[in-house]
C-alpha cells in the first residue's frame, strides 16, 4: 500500500514533492487506487507517519506502544472518481517529459481522417519527401509558446507542436498572433496550416499561416469541406487588385497559400496591367475570405 511504502522509506530523502510526482506519473498505480484518491490523501498520510516517527524517537510512547509493530493511525483512502484521461496524460508529461498511458492525439485521430493533415514525423524524418516553401498542414498539441519582440517592435512567437509521431517548431508573426493567438496556447489541440522552412543548417520549421482548433473537425460535413475538395474542377480564379505594392497584395498571397492545389488563379494589377499566375484549390472558404478583402466585384 502507499502507507506501507512511505513507512518503509523511513528517514530517506523521500519528500512530498517526490511522492506527488510518483503518483502523477502512474508509478503508484500498482496499489490499486485512482490517482485522484492517492493525491487527495498522500499529504495527510506522510504527516501522520512523520509525526508518529518523531514521537517514537522522543520516547513519548508507552511500553505497550513500543511492543506494537505499527503505532501510527491508519489513514483511510477516500473513494473518488478518477481524473479525466487528458489530465492524467498531462500530469505524466509534466513529471516525466513524455506521455505514458497514451497520447492526447488519440482522442482526435478520427477527426482528421480524409483531410490534408499529415503526421509531423513524415516532415522531420530523415527520409522526408517534403520541400522548402511547401504549404502543409499538421495537427497536434501545443507544447510551448515563447513570445519575442522583433527589431521593428512587433511580436512573434516560437510555438512547439507535438503529435504522436514527433514535434516541430513553428513561427507565428504578429498578424497570425492577432488573428489566431487564442488557439496558440499550451496544451491546446490545433490544426496548423503554414509554409515549410527546410534549411540545410537548421531543423524543419513551419511558418504559420492559419490555426484552427481540432474540434472544428469533429463534424463529418466540416471534415469533408476541410479536406479541400474543389468547388470547381476546371475553373480559373481571377482577382483584381489596385497595385502590387499595396499591403493588401501580401494578405491575398497569404490567403491563397493556405489552400494549396492544382487549379489556376490569376492576379491582375490595375496600375501596371500586369498579370501574375499561381496555383491553389478553389475552396469555398478561400473565396469567402478573398471576397471579404477585395469585394465581390474583384473576385471572379
Amino acid at each position: 500500500s502507499l502507507e506501507d511504502f512511505i513507512q518503509r522509506m523511513g528517514d530517506s530523502d523521500l519528500n512530498k514533492r517526490a511522492v506527488e510526482n510518483f503518483i502523477k506519473c502512474g508509478a503508484m498505480d500498482c496499489f490499486g487506487h485512482h490517482r485522484s484518491e492517492l493525491l487527495a490523501v498522500y499529504d495527510t498520510m506522510m504527516d501522520s507517519i512523520a509525526s508518529t516517527r518523531k514521537k517514537n524517537l522522543e520516547g513519548q510512547i508507552g511500553l505497550f506502544g513500543m511492543l506494537d509493530d505499527d503505532v501510527s493511525v491508519s489513514i483511510p483512502i477516500p473513494k473518488r472518481p478518477e481524473l479525466q484521461r487528458a489530465e492524467l496524460m498531462l500530469m505524466e508529461k509534466e513529471t516525466t517529459g513524455i506521455y505514458i498511458s497514451g497520447h492526447p492525439m488519440d482522442d482526435y485521430r478520427n477527426y482528421l481522417k480524409n483531410t490534408h493533415v499529415v503526421p509531423i514525423g513524415t516532415i522531420v524524418g530523415e527520409d522526408s519527401s517534403y520541400q522548402d516553401d511547401q504549404i502543409i498542414s499538421v495537427a497536434g498539441i501545443v507544447q510551448s509558446v515563447k513570445m519575442k519582440t522583433t527589431r521593428n517592435n512587433s511580436m512573434m512567437a516560437y510555438v512547439t507542436l507535438e503529435d504522436d509521431t514527433a514535434s516541430i517548431e513553428m513561427l507565428a508573426f504578429s498578424n497570425v498572433i492577432s488573428q489566431y493567438g487564442g488557439y496558440l496556447r499550451e496544451n491546446q489541440p490545433v490544426v496548423i496550416t503554414g509554409r515549410l522552412s527546410m534549411r540545410d543548417d537548421k531543423e524543419a520549421q513551419i511558418v504559420i499561416n492559419r490555426a484552427r482548433p481540432i474540434s472544428d473537425f469533429s463534424d463529418p460535413a466540416e471534415r469533408e469541406e476541410i479536406a479541400q475538395k474543389p468547388t470547381s474542377q476546371n475553373g480559373t480564379l481571377y482577382l483584381r487588385l489596385a497595385s502590387e505594392s499595396e499591403p493588401v497584395y501580401r494578405k491575398i498571397k497569404a490567403i491563397i497559400n493556405m489552400f494549396p492545389g492544382d487549379q489556376q488563379a490569376v492576379l491582375f494589377f490595375v496600375d501596371t496591367k500586369l498579370r501574375r499566375g499561381t496555383r491553389c484549390t478553389l475552396d469555398s472558404r478561400m473565396l469567402d475570405e478573398l471576397v471579404s478583402v477585395l469585394g465581390k466585384e474583384n473576385v471572379v
